[in-house]
């Protein structure tokens, strides 16, 4: 009898101490909401409160009900799709220099000569906030014919573009490629915060410029996964998710010592944003004061 009450309290001790492994940890202050429908919502965003998010910046507007409920930056005026902190320890598809990710829908803003979409209603702007394009995730994409697209961004010494033409070929594998058919792109430069396009002439004897045609951001992946013809298909989107890097540095700090009373690690993305995320073998949310807790996975 007594082996089997020690056993007993051996086997409730293990099932206690497996649960409490298993909690997750907080991603939310105290008595603020998690999700807007099916998003889950890490601080620094937040909704209902001000103290249950950093700033302005990353205030999320939710409208609708339960699981048809949609997420809104309202600063920027886009629909979030996820919201993502790094964790390159646990996450093989992040990038060590990579802040981490907030997936928007993004109109097709730029278009010229379009009757169906109308004039092109201008680019984006975040200067001063915490949001960049992700160079890593999206692509700069046109998709016209005889077309040259630029797109211009923060800075006016920075531009890149791509050539489109409709030489009579109709191949649709390299279109579906949109590698040069019809349809083109090119990568999208780092630490970048303005988005705007612009459409020239390839030359002078070329009524392309007259045509249809759009240039717009789009994940490379979502990209490449759901557009088989740009040409059809393109016309028809209103919006396409775009990746947003994110940071708060610029707008708090933490100290050497609170990062590492919160098992955190302080790193600066390729253009020299600072970011945070958990030290190996935890996981959590840095910018918590319950900071990133120990989890069980190979280290």
């Amino acid at each position: 009898m007594g082996v089997q009450f020690v056993m007993r309290i051996t086997f409730l001790l293990l099932l206690t101490y497996g649960l409490a492994e298993a909690a997750a940890p907080p991603m939310v202050k105290p008595n603020c909401p998690e999700f807007c429908g099916n998003v889950s919502i890490p601080y620094p965003f937040g909704m209902t409160i001000a103290d249950c998010y950093l700033n302005d910046w990353f205030k999320i507007n939710c409208t609708g009900n339960d699981s048809s409920a949609r997420a809104f930056l309202t600063r920027i005026n886009m629909e979030v799709l996820e919201i993502n902190i790094i964790n390159p320890y646990k996450n093989d598809s992040y990038i060590i220099l990579e802040p981490s990710i907030v997936r928007v829908k993004m109109s097709i803003i730029i278009s010229s000569n379009c009757t169906s979409t109308g004039p092109s209603n201008g680019g984006v702007n975040m200067k001063g906030g915490p949001f960049y394009f992700s160079s890593y995730r999206n692509k700069f994409i046109s998709v016209g014919c005889n077309n040259m697209a630029v797109m211009t961004g923060s800075d006016p010494t920075v531009l890149v573009g791509c050539n489109s033409d409709c030489d009579g070929k109709t191949m649709i594998e390299r279109e579906a490629k949109c590698s040069g058919f019809n349809c083109c792109q090119t990568t999208v430069p780092s630490g970048n915060q303005v988005f705007n396009a612009n459409f020239k002439r390839k030359d002078e004897k070329n009524e392309g410029i007259k045509k249809c045609k759009y240039a717009f951001l789009a994940e490379e992946e979502w990209f490449d996964s759901n557009i088989t013809n740009p040409s059809y298909e393109v016309p028809l989107l209103e919006y396409v998710p775009v990746a947003l890097e994110w940071t708060v540095s610029n707008f708090t700090t933490m100290s050497s010592t609170e990062a590492a009373e919160r098992k955190a690690r302080l790193f600066s993305s390729s253009y020299g944003v600072k970011h945070y995320y958990c030290r190996r073998g935890y996981e959590g949310n840095p910018y918590l004061n319950t900071g990133c807790q120990a989890m069980d996975y190979p280290v």
